[in-house]
């Protein structure tokens, strides 16, 4: 059976950002969603390949499609438990998500319920710059808007949390763009 240059291509790119694809879900979820999650982008590209752009883009596109992949996940996993919510009564779980098994130290806890509290795509712009290090222009591919504009919410996001983690414990978190105080946005 001759390979066509479909799967080829596809082939080459499953091979180049198949680990990039499944950190970002492993960042995220757990083990058994992100293979999941990983499996379906890549399902999505395949079905896309002609749409797939190539160099420099490919990887902010593939994030682009993990993102709405993730969000799906999501929600399916929030209706999941509210409806065992209502069938049996019992309140969810405790969150096991990577972030608090992983890191346990305070501060990290701290840190993480500050970006917690934020927007969800600014949490997402903020994961994107951190932990997939990605540059400003590949993320605003990804989030659908300019690198200037990133680097502004990036500076702006950046400011927040800074602020939220000098108040004391009570009253900390604020979202951004939230009514109620002052201060620059």
């Amino acid at each position: 059976m001759q390979e066509t240059v479909a799967d080829q291509r596809f082939r080459e790119i499953y091979g180049a950002y198949q680990r990039q694809v499944l950190a970002y879900f492993l960042r995220r979820t757990d083990a058994t969603s992100a293979r999941d999650g990983a499996a379906e982008t890549f399902l999505v590209a395949w079905r896309r390949i002609d749409d797939l752009p190539s160099d420099d883009r490919t990887l902010p596109w593939l994030y682009g499609v993990s993102r709405r992949v993730l969000a799906n996940q999501r929600r399916s996993r929030d209706r999941y438990v509210a409806l065992g919510q209502k069938l049996t009564h019992v309140g969810p779980e405790t969150d096991h998500s990577p972030e608090v098994v992983v890191l346990r130290r305070a501060e990290d806890k701290e840190m993480l319920d500050a970006v917690a509290h934020l927007r969800p795509e600014d949490r997402e712009i903020i994961r994107l710059a951190v932990w997939e290090e990605l540059p400003h222009a590949q993320i605003g591919e990804v989030i659908g808007t300019s690198a200037h504009a990133i680097t502004q919410r990036l500076h702006r996001i950046t400011k927040q949390l800074a602020r939220d983690l000098q108040r004391p414990h009570e009253g900390r978190f604020r979202r951004i763009g939230s009514s109620g105080g002052g201060g620059s946005q």
